[in-house]
This record gives structure tokens, C-alpha cells and sequence, in this order.
């Protein structure tokens, strides 16, 4: 682990770096770090350590790397520079730092891809169950772009070590941290304002009347959602909300889920993790609740609209559709999976909600997401946005 000097030191050249390469035209920006993006993706070394690491199994994490790469488009990155940075002026030398989650693999791709279109340096602290992705793509921009590399830190250091965090944190304009409401709290509370919060939130489905023309196929799209990341991140849907008959919904989706065990099998949990998670199923049941289990996921039938924490592991609440207030907290829902219903866009933002996309595509989100509601770019440089909701195809 380096040492707290070097690491200051490693992030004032890199903003430095930054500085000389403010000017570059942004497309060429994008493509190297597209270049970068298939590069990373065929770094055997890092589908050999990650998953162990990060305790999913190899094909998840497979499916995840494929995901993540994909989302560095060159012309997505280059229409998100235009409409979010047209006019502005360049800016002056800016440092984003980026404190990542442990629950998602791969999340130091999008972190640097942004800083790098803003014309910042970037410095990624990763989350401890992936220390892998940050440096292997690093090492990948390297290949491409050794100047671009040259704006861009990775590195990590356990969670509550002051030292390393003011010789790094304290340099930032903005520091963006993902994780726990209790971590991001905590950064807040050190660092101030400067902290973009990105605490605990999760999604949900929603089914209208007429369901779709293929059912199966709808659980199917449903079930990829929730096995992906095995249902750890904001985007991974824990209920799904049905205009009509809920057990046979369920039914389906737990029939999906099984069968993606087979090429998506879920990672090991350890004994506590096991405990915890039966105990939570056995609660439901025992407030009412209809158990379907099998080896790829559980799936939760109530026939009231409570909303209730899901237990992870594939683990999924069915309920019966209903007022939107019902269904999403306010500022506890990210995104929406929308099959065959007509969604109230405005109450959807009023309540917080980033993105509205197809089930299926819940977990493939375009580096233009706007998480939490706030611009990508512009949030990186601090200039003002209104609060956004992406509605993906539109």
C-alpha cells in the first residue's frame, strides 16, 4: 500500500497532467478510453482474481466485465459531453475523486471514463472486494493513451484510514463515494460539501394489466435483472409490482431464475450470510408471505403493497400494483423497470426515481445515467443541473 506522501504526490502530478491535456478535443478523449474499455475486457488476469475477490461467480463477473465495457461508447460519451458541457468553459485545474462501493465490480470504469471527458484528473479509491478493475484499466489506458494515463490515480487503502484519506481526499474538488448511507455519511462529515453522497438505494419492476404478449420472456427479462451482480446494486430490482395475477407472475419469475442458475450460478455466501438470509425468508412466511425457492433465487408473493427490505441472494417481492406513493419511498427508488404501463414521469421525479428503462435492461445502464438525479459531468465540476430522470430509448 503506498505510502501517504507518495500518494499526495501522485495526485498533484496528476492534476498537473490534467492541465496540459485540457485542450485535447474530447472525441479523441472517448476513443481512447473506448480502446482502453476493449482492452481492460480481454485482461485475463482480472477474470482470474476478480471473483474470489468479489465473491460472485466467474460468469456473473464475465457478464458484468462485458457490460461495463460496452458502456464506453464513443459516440454515447461524446453526445453526453455536448449536451451536458456545450458553452461551458474549460475548467481550471480540477481533481474528482471517486471513494467506491465493494457490492458492484467494475464501478471504477464509468468513475474514470467521466472524469476524463470532464477534463479533470481523476484519483479512484476502490472498494475492497475489487481492487482489481481500477488498476487493470488504468493499465489499459496506458496501452492506448500513456498521456491520458497520466490524469488518472487508482489505488486503496482500508476504510477509516484519515492519514491516506487527507493526503488524497483532502486535494479534491469533488469527492463522489459510494456505499453505505453510514460511509457516505461519515466522508460527508470529514470532507464537507464537496462530497457527492451515493448511499444505499435499490429498484423495482413494474407489470401492467395486460402483461406482455410473451409472459415467460418478461420473467425471463426480470429474472437477468436480479441475477446480475447477484441483485447487489442500486439498479437490481427487489419487488415487482403486477396489475393482475401475482402468483402466476411468480411462479414465472421463479422459473426464470432457476434457469439461469445454470449460466449465471449465484456466488457463495458464508455461513452467517446463509443464516441471515433464511431467517429473513422464514419471517416473511411467517407474516404471511408465499415462499417459491429454488437453486437460482426466492421469490416473495404478498398480497398487500408494505414495502419491505428484500434479503438479497435473488431474493424478490411480488405484490400487487398500486398508487405510486405505495410502491417507491421517496428518494429510496433509482431506477424502474416498466412493462406495459404508462408511467407518471413527473411523480417518478418528484420521488426521486433517476431512470425509467425495460425490463432487462435495468442493469445496463448508459454512462449518461444521471444517478441520484444529478448530471454526470456537470456534478463532477460542481456547475448547477436541474434534477434529471433518463428515459432510456427516448
Amino acid at each position: 500500500m503506498i505510502a501517504p506522501a507518495e500518494l499526495a504526490r501522485e495526485v498533484a502530478a496528476a492534476r498537473e497532467a490534467s492541465v496540459r491535456l485540457a485542450r485535447r478535443p474530447r472525441r479523441q478523449v472517448a476513443a481512447a478510453l473506448a480502446a482502453a474499455a476493449a482492452r481492460w475486457r480481454a485482461d485475463v488476469s482480472l477474470h482470474d482474481e476478480l471473483p474470489p475477490l468479489a465473491r460472485l461467480s466467474p460468469s456473473v463477473v464475465d457478464a458484468g466485465l462485458a457490460i461495463a465495457a460496452a458502456a464506453l461508447d464513443v459516440d454515447v460519451m461524446i453526445a453526453l459531453v455536448e449536451r451536458e458541457l456545450a458553452g461551458a468553459p474549460p475548467p481550471r485545474p480540477w481533481l474528482v475523486a471517486h471513494v467506491l462501493a465493494s457490492n458492484v465490480p467494475a464501478l471504477a470504469l464509468p468513475a474514470i471514463a467521466l472524469g476524463c471527458l470532464a477534463g479533470a484528473a481523476v484519483l479512484v479509491k476502490s472498494g475492497r472486494a475489487d481492487p482489481c478493475s481500477a488498476p487493470a484499466f488504468r493499465r489499459a489506458l496506458v496501452a492506448e493513451d500513456a498521456e491520458l494515463a497520466e490524469t488518472v490515480v487508482t489505488t486503496y487503502w482500508p476504510g477509516g484510514d484519515e492519514e491516506r484519506e487527507r493526503a488524497a481526499l483532502g486535494q479534491a474538488d469533488v469527492v463522489v463515494a459510494t456505499g453505505h448511507d453510514v460511509t457516505v455519511a461519515g466522508l460527508a462529515r470529514r470532507l464537507g460539501d464537496r462530497v457527492v453522497a451515493h448511499g444505499e438505494r435499490s429498484s423495482i419492476v413494474v407489470v401492467g394489466r395486460d402483461g406482455a404478449p410473451d409472459c415467460d420472456a418478461l420473467a425471463a427479462q426480470v429474472a437477468m435483472d436480479v441475477a446480475l451482480h447477484d441483485q447487489r446494486g442500486c439498479l437490481s430490482p427487489h419487488a415487482v409490482y403486477v396489475d393482475g395475477d401475482t402468483h402466476a407472475f411468480a411462479e414465472r419469475l421463479a422459473a426464470a431464475l432457476d434457469t439461469l442458475a445454470g449460466p449465471l450460478p449465484p456466488g457463495p455466501l458464508e455461513v452467517e450470510e446463509r443464516a441471515a438470509h433464511r431467517a429473513a425468508v422464514a419471517e416473511a412466511e411467517w407474516a404471511g408471505a408465499t415462499v417459491l425457492a429454488g437453486v437460482g433465487g426466492t421469490v416473495l408473493v404478498v398480497d398487500d403493497r408494505t414495502v419491505r427490505t428484500a434479503p438479497g441472494r435473488r431474493t424478490v417481492w411480488i405484490r400487487p400494483l398500486g398508487p405510486l406513493h405505495d410502491m417507491i419511498p421517496a428518494h429510496g427508488i433509482e431506477c424502474v423497470g416498466v412493462a406495459c404501463v404508462q408511467p407518471d414521469v413527473a411523480a417518478l421525479r418528484r420521488l426521486g426515481v433517476a431512470r425509467l428503462c425495460a425490463p432487462g435492461r435495468m442493469q445496463r445502464p448508459r454512462l449518461s445515467w444521471p444517478r441520484g438525479q444529478r448530471a454526470p459531468l456537470r456534478t463532477l465540476l460542481g456547475l448547477p443541473a436541474p434534477a434529471a430522470l433518463e428515459i432510456e430509448g427516448s
